[in-house]
């Protein structure tokens, strides 16, 4: 970029207007390519005509990496229309203004794509026929009007992010073998899992008859228990890696049952009165043995085999929760029990730059009707819609106000069921095309803030397109970045960022997100009414700022003081290796340490302690707090300035650089945006500290 350029910068907008006194989009690129690039534009033969404009740039198209100084690129607003045009000036610049605003120059493309323009066409000035024809459409410069770009950081938003998740209701039960059926707690605190994680679980349910009785007395000693691991379904327990600890021991040790051969307490019976009940497992008996229920979507809820046997038994099971239920018999084993389950938790719906991923399910042929059942379950839950059922080739209808009864069916869209009014006969033919989401297990930080995000009753169940998808799916992108990293231990590679989290529904959702975003070191806030994901990343300037766009006498830039400053980090995380318990690792700055020692004494440390619940790795700990250590040894300046906030789409997290002759040494020097602030007067307050690259990893 030329200084001369300098010069197009602040042109008022003006409809038609074709010089420095006011012009529009068009009317700056001609007025540029005419003193700049020598441009005439030939008077076309006619007026472009509606449309025209697409056909005539498309053997054009936009190629980032082609650009070169003085080519006109034409933007195409979100509805499709090519709306809008600007200069590039080489050097990463674009000249450029949107209707209601002066003309200014950009870093790039980023914040024109943020308010809907995004680039399709470029054209050189040596093409003159072509351009002088595309500039004289008149749809351009009609582009939306751009006010004030609203960006909410979290923290600000927090007021409307309430708690919302369900709660366990425990009318009997206790929580150990110390008595008979007692109540500990009215309401038991069940987590719900997100990733990978280690649970103790809570037992609503223990009957232990007598512990003085071993398998040898003629009353057989049959314990009981049940124990709820999660609020809500999970997608593994004990698989691959993944494994259950009856106090301290795997379930399969033979110190539980020595039968032949040694199988420990047997996984999964089955629902049989001798396997299940009474223990008879091959040729031995009496072995201890237990189930597990995860919550799958279902017809009905799950009722246990031990159900049809003892009336003291609970009858169905926790509609929606994942749990366990052990069958002990010898009370001088299990004097003591306390359980330890490593779960993989929730299936998270999947989405694209689109938004929520919806796949068709065509012409599934569900079970045979018998002539009584009215449930028919479906291969997938979470459906979305259902566009057709056919019983015996018959048309049914969806059950709603105007349809009662004769052939309607109503659906049960999260368990994914269909239920008629009337049973389908015997034999026949039940046939469903329905459309559903898909579903997958996750440990990405940006899939599970979408979830607490959109999920209704468990997450804040705001509508999908509060979400903006194409800066969630860059967000789970970089997330998902494999990153090699030297610690301690090694070298390993993983992906960047992972989350491995337990809910507590005692604290605010928002913490939980809070707790995710930390574990990322991410932002989430509200932009054009939309929830955006972002990596407080290495990054390039998107804006730059000077004293042509700095509000006079706003500008503020202050030394850090270093005093308060941490050289040492002492992060809390829950490991992985260690089930989950709380494990800390040390971080130090040792430069920094020893040029303050005979300053602050205390060896120069400074220390500073955090905690990342929603981090179960060593090696992802020590990686944020390096970037944190990073950014606190070299993050020197911070400042404040003002400027027009008509059309600035600026967010937290940006980088941009700042010149300004108060600080003669700042030559376009970079800095992170931290807040932003609105005022009434059309003003925008920008907040920002220094920015060093080699913090991130």
């Amino acid at each position: 970029m030329k200084q001369a350029d300098e010069q197009y910068v602040g042109i008022p907008w003006k409809d038609g207007g074709r010089n420095f006194a006011g012009a529009d989009c068009v009317g700056l690129t001609c007025l540029w390519l005419t003193r700049e690039a020598g441009f005439t534009a030939p008077v076309p033969s006619s007026q472009p005509r509606p449309g025209e404009l697409k056909t005539l740039l498309a053997d054009h198209p936009f190629v980032e990496k082609n650009l070169t100084r003085g080519e006109v690129i034409f933007f195409a607003h979100s509805d499709g229309a090519i709306r809008h045009v600007a200069v590039w000036l080489g050097a990463g610049k674009l000249l450029h203004s949107l209707r209601g605003s002066p003309s200014r120059i950009e870093n790039g493309f980023t914040l024109a794509r943020r308010v809907g323009m995004t680039p399709v066409a470029m054209v050189k000035p040596a093409d003159a026929e072509i351009l002088a024809r595309a500039l004289a459409d008149k749809s351009l410069g009609w582009s939306v009007v751009i006010g004030i770009i609203v960006s909410i950081v979290f923290s600000i938003a927090a007021h409307f992010l309430m708690p919302t998740l369900a709660r366990q209701g425990n009318k009997t039960g206790k929580y150990g073998f110390d008595g008979l059926m007692t109540q500990n707690s009215p309401e038991i605190p069940l987590p719900d899992i997100l990733g990978e994680v280690t649970v103790a679980g809570n037992s609503p349910y223990t009957q232990l008859k007598d512990k003085n009785l071993t398998v040898s007395n003629p009353v057989q000693q049959a314990a009981n228990k049940i124990v709820v691991l999660a609020s809500g379904p999970v997608s593994a327990v004990d698989s691959a890696d993944l494994n259950i600890l009856v106090n301290g021991i795997t379930y399969t040790d033979s110190s539980f049952f020595a039968g032949s051969p040694n199988i420990g307490i047997t996984l999964n019976p089955a629902q049989t009165k001798a396997e299940a009940v009474s223990g008879s497992i091959g040729a031995v008996t009496y072995a201890p043995s237990m189930t597990i229920y995860n919550a799958t979507p279902d017809i009905s809820v799950p009722v246990d085999i031990r159900a049809s046997y003892d009336r003291t038994f609970p009858v169905y099971g926790y509609s929606g929760c994942a749990y366990l239920v052990f069958r002990l018999f010898n009370s001088t084993i299990f004097t003591s029990f306390n359980l330890n389950a490593r779960v993989q938790g929730r299936l998270c719906r999947t989405y694209d730059n689109s938004g929520f991923i919806v796949t068709t399910a065509t012409a599934e042929t569900l079970a045979a009707g018998d002539g009584s059942t009215k449930r028919f379950l479906f291969a997938n839950s979470d459906v979305a819609a259902v566009s057709a059922v056919t019983v015996n080739g018959t048309a049914q209808t969806q059950m709603d106000a105007s349809h009662q009864s004769g052939a309607v069916f109503h659906l049960n869209a999260t368990k994914g069921f269909i239920e008629f009014v009337t049973a389908p006969a015997a034999a026949a033919s039940v046939v469903a095309t329905y459309t559903y989401y898909t579903r997958a297990w996750t440990q990405c930080p940006a899939d599970h803030l979408v979830y607490l995000l959109t999920e209704k009753g468990r997450g804040k169940g705001f509508d999908a397109g509060k979400i903006d998808w194409v800066r969630a799916v860059a967000f789970q992108t970089y997330c998902n970045t494999p990153v090699t990293w030297t610690d301690s231990s090694g070298m390993t590679t993983n992906p960047r960022y992972t989350t491995n989290y337990a809910i507590d529904f005692r604290k605010p959702i928002q913490e939980h997100i809070q707790v995710i975003c930390d574990a990322a070191c991410a932002y989430l806030f509200l932009s054009g009414g939309k929830f955006v994901m972002k990596a407080r990343a290495s990054d390039t300037s998107i804006f730059s700022f000077n004293e042509g766009n700095i509000l006079k006498d706003s500008f503020q830039s202050t030394l850090i003081d270093r005093a308060q400053m941490p050289n040492r980090l002492k992060l809390f995380f829950h490991d992985q290796n260690t089930y989950n318990s709380e494990t800390e690792v040390d971080l130090d700055d040792a430069a920094d340490q020893a040029n303050r020692a005979a300053r602050i004494g205390n060896d120069g440390v400074v220390e500073q302690t955090l905690k990342y619940p929603a981090i179960d790795n060593q090696q992802q700990a020590q990686r944020v707090g390096q970037v944190l250590l990073r950014e606190a040894s070299n993050v020197v300046w911070t400042g404040i300035l003002k400027t027009t906030v008509l059309g600035v789409a600026l967010e937290p997290g940006d980088i941009i650089d700042v010149t300004h002759s108060s600080q003669p040494a700042w030559a376009q020097k970079l800095f992170r945006v931290e807040d932003l602030q609105y005022g009434d007067d059309d003003r925008l307050e920008v907040s920002f500290s220094e920015y060093f690259d080699g913090a991130y990893i």
